[in-house]
């Protein structure tokens, strides 16, 4: 085995290891039911080292077909930890487009340059990515427990009543007189019951679409933040890349490189 192929290797086993880390700890991604979106730290941190190691392969070894092995290490332990199904194996495909876009990506940007710059291979390449996992977490949310419990019970989860109760509290609360305390937080539980009762009224015949139209808001709120993803991705992609050059894993040489020009 050389060298090469010893790091391809390596690669690929990095990047198993950060995707198992990601979905086993993220397993219950998705919703919470009182704050929305559930996002918990240490997945947050896989999920940034997994994208920068990602293409962090693509700017090494510039091949795109490493996208259809990568995808296939994420898609199996996705799989692996959301479930065997038609719906997953839609995700997977979908992620190996998104994958397949930031590889080409990364080498046009290397390839189309004179003067290798490593933050726009980083930039180009990590949008695709990031998108792609979002996707995945998207459908992984579309399976969660709550949206289900959503869809059967036809009304919003108890849970939610602390979140109107809080809201009630901070508009109307000050103007609601009640000779004690208790008697005044009693008040705002009701208003607050009956807020969430009437809205589970004129929302009852829409709650069977709930899983598909809430995974799909977690998308968009996700790629909503995409740029925060990207430039933290890019950060530590950068740290990544100069651990490497310090450990002599990589190195930057000058060559000479043909050039095509138009004569009129």
């Amino acid at each position: 085995m050389n060298k090469l192929t010893a790091k391809i290797a390596v690669w690929h086993v990095v990047v198993a290891g950060l995707a198992w880390w990601m979905w086993n700890v993220g397993q219950k991604v998705g919703f919470n039911s009182v704050t929305g979106v559930d996002i918990q730290f240490p997945s947050l941190v896989a999920f940034l080292l997994l994208t920068a190691v990602i293409v962090m392969g693509y700017i090494m070894f510039r091949q795109r077909r490493w996208a259809g092995s990568i995808t296939a290490i994420l898609g199996i332990l996705f799989m692996m930890a959301f479930g065997w199904n038609y719906l997953n194996l839609i995700a997977v495909a979908i992620v190996l487009g998104f994958n397949f876009w930031s590889a080409t990506r990364v080498r046009r940007e290397i390839n189309e340059r004179r003067i290798l710059n490593i933050t726009d291979a980083f930039y180009h390449g990590l949008m695709p990515v990031v998108l792609g996992l979002f996707v995945m977490i998207s459908f992984a949310a579309y399976q969660s427990p709550l949206l289900s419990e959503i869809k059967t019970a036809q009304e919003l989860p108890s849970q939610t009543q602390v979140l109107f109760q809080q809201l009630v509290e901070g508009t109307v609360g000050q103007k609601i007189q009640a000779p004690t305390v208790q008697q005044r937080n009693r008040l705002i539980n009701e208003i607050a019951s009956q807020t969430l009762q009437q809205i589970n009224g004129v929302m009852k015949p829409y709650f069977r679409y709930a899983p598909p139209i809430l995974a799909f808001g977690l998308f968009l709120i996700l790629w909503g933040l995409s740029f925060l993803f990207v430039w933290l991705g890019v950060l530590i992609g950068l740290i990544l890349y100069w651990v490497l050059k310090k450990t002599q894993m990589v190195r930057v040489e000058e060559k000479d490189v043909k050039a095509e020009i138009l004569v009129v």
